[in-house]
């Protein structure tokens, strides 16, 4: 009671003073983020609350208790805020700017990258409301928008994030006529012989092979799949353990696609998936010459097919269209990751097809294109 009384006559001084007042949207539920604790630098943790407040309050659904007055109001705990703190003496802070929802926990360094372990109280469950705990990792500064994202994603009435750096499926008679007509890209998208996917699992990288059999925990293989009819289906086949989902995830990459510059291409594949979600990217790369004066590739553009999950026993397709571009340097070269995390189980892929299907619809300037978005567990 105390803490709460000084905490008062703090904000109301800082008013007085013509410091900022409480801002209060009426029909809007608060939220309030609690400055996070951890070992990580003090400057990701920062910007990591920053990146929740600023990408919450854009979407408009809540109202977001600004950073200063949370960093106030946790500074009368006496200690730092972290997944430990005990629930009731955050409701008694949360209080005080009357926030609906809770958000508190920690950042710290760990094997896999800086670990965020989240705590989210919906106290507009009642009086019984607990809190749900959310784990992510940021292994590359570029996750940081991601991760964010799918923590914000799973606050109700908050929809899923959109990237619109590029258009997803422009379908006009030249596309059309494009996609029927023109061979398939990708080598081996059909996975009918061994060769050209890698699997990639924290330092392995290995020539995905053939198997009878589903592949053993947290590897790659690809799987003669019964038909059902007597005879045998190829597709890629991946094994997640609840480690391997929750940390790094479990990747395989196509050999590299030559293509043209100037075109907008198109991707489509199958998927089914008894838990894992799906995050497929298409990388582009250029040729450049290293420090030795040899030529090598350079990974300058990263597309990033819009997430998908579990498929309940059926197959689903997904198509999306992508411009390779950079401001810089041309895209002259494509790869295909097929990247799955989050929950463990057993996902497929089939008919991994990419072709050309016109000209590019957009010219970006976008962080997307400038700084492309990273998958944990690094890039190849």
């Amino acid at each position: 009671m105390v803490r709460m009384m000084v905490a008062a006559v703090l904000l109301a001084a800082c008013a007085a003073a013509g410091g900022e007042a409480p801002k209060i949207e009426e029909g809007k539920p608060r939220v309030a983020f609690f400055p996070l604790g951890g070992n990580a630098k003090e400057e990701l943790r920062d910007r990591t609350g920053f990146s929740l407040r600023m990408k919450l309050d854009r979407t408009g659904v809540y109202d977001v208790v600004d950073g200063p007055r949370m960093a106030e109001l946790a500074a009368e705990l006496g200690e730092p805020v972290t997944a430990s703190t005990p629930v009731e003496r955050l409701k008694e802070l949360g209080a005080l700017v009357r926030a609906d929802v809770l958000v508190w926990g920690e950042m710290s360094n760990t094997p896999q990258g800086a670990t965020v372990r989240l705590k989210i109280l919906d106290l507009r469950e009642g009086a019984g409301a607990r809190p749900r705990e959310l784990v992510k990792v940021v292994k590359e500064p570029t996750d940081l928008r991601f991760v964010s994202e799918q923590i914000l994603e799973t606050l109700p009435g908050v929809a899923k994030f959109e990237h619109p750096s590029e258009e997803g499926v422009t379908n006009d008679a030249v596309a059309e006529k494009m996609w029927r007509e023109q061979p398939n890209l990708v080598k081996n998208g059909d996975f009918s012989s061994a060769g050209s996917w890698k699997g990639i699992y924290m330092s392995e990288y290995y020539d995905v092979p053939i198997s009878d059999r589903l592949p053993p925990v947290d590897k790659v293989v690809i799987y003669r799949m019964p038909d059902g009819k007597g005879g045998t289906n190829n597709v890629l086949a991946m094994n997640l353990s609840k480690y391997c989902a929750e940390n790094n995830g479990l990747a395989c990459l196509s050999d590299a696609i030559e293509i043209a510059p100037d075109t907008r291409y198109r991707l489509s594949f199958r998927y089914r998936s008894d838990g894992p979600t799906l995050h497929v990217f298409v990388k582009g790369y250029t040729m450049f010459e290293n420090i030795k004066g040899e030529k090598t590739m350079r990974e300058i553009y990263r597309r990033q097919v819009p997430p998908s999950g579990k498929t309940d026993g059926q197959w689903v397709t997904i198509v999306d269209d992508l411009n390779p571009q950079h401001v810089v340097f041309p895209v002259q070269f494509l790869k295909v990751d097929l990247y799955a995390y989050l929950s463990p189980g057993i996902v497929m892929f089939d008919d991994i097809i990419l072709k050309p299907v016109g000209k590019q619809t957009r010219k970006a300037k976008d962080e997307a294109i400038d700084k492309p978005v990273a998958r944990p567990g690094g890039a190849r």
